[in-house]
């Protein structure tokens, strides 16, 4: 119990300045995590190569065990703008992000399958590798109908969002409005 508890908590430091340092040069957490999560989602589609399945097991046992640091490294690098962000932004906004960020990571898995397996390359080595049938049929439940949906997840959350930002920007111009009407009232000579 005493080795768990610190290897969670060096994989939780080592990741919080990771996450800490790519938030501050980057200054966009969703590419973060994008960036942590591409390995795990390229990786699965050539899970059948040697020695790859115990990599992508090590790397997503370290994430899992580092997410707490991974979460408070990024909010801590941008820990002023993420105060003034949580105090202003809306649930539905926050959500839309987060939907943004996962489609995003689904895209990238499509992307990155279509690129690699159509290379003609990579069709001609996985004829002569053992398991290459079986990375083709994982890569191919990445499909162009997930594709789609997660096109569309982004299109309702930037429309969830775009919303959002004109109903704040509508009730901060009517209460600038106010004060100015009350300003003419008060001006009318008697």
């Amino acid at each position: 119990m005493n080795d768990l508890f610190l290897l969670f908590i060096n994989a939780s430091i080592l990741w919080g300045v990771v996450a800490g340092l790519l938030t501050w040069l980057l200054r966009f957490k969703t590419l973060v995590l994008v960036l942590f999560l591409a390995p795990l989602v390229i990786g699965s589609t050539l899970r059948n190569i040697a020695g790859m399945p115990e990599l992508i097991g090590f790397y997503g046992t370290s994430l899992l065990y580092g997410s707490p640091g991974i979460i408070a490294g990024m909010l801590y690098a941008d820990y002023q703008r993420t105060k003034a962000y949580f105090a202003k932004v809306s649930k539905t906004s926050f959500l839309a992000r987060g939907g943004i960020g996962l489609s995003s990571v689904y895209l990238l898995g499509y992307f990155s399958q279509k690129i690699i397996f159509d290379n003609p390359m990579v069709e001609f080595a996985l004829g002569y590798i053992k398991g290459g049938d079986r990375a083709k049929q994982i890569a191919s439940q990445v499909d162009y109908d997930g594709a789609l949906t997660a096109g569309g997840v982004i299109v309702a959350c930037v429309g969830v969002i775009a919303f959002n930002t004109y109903r704040e920007q509508r009730g901060a111009g009517q209460a600038n409005l106010q004060p100015a009407l009350q300003d003419q009232k008060t001006d009318i000579p008697s």
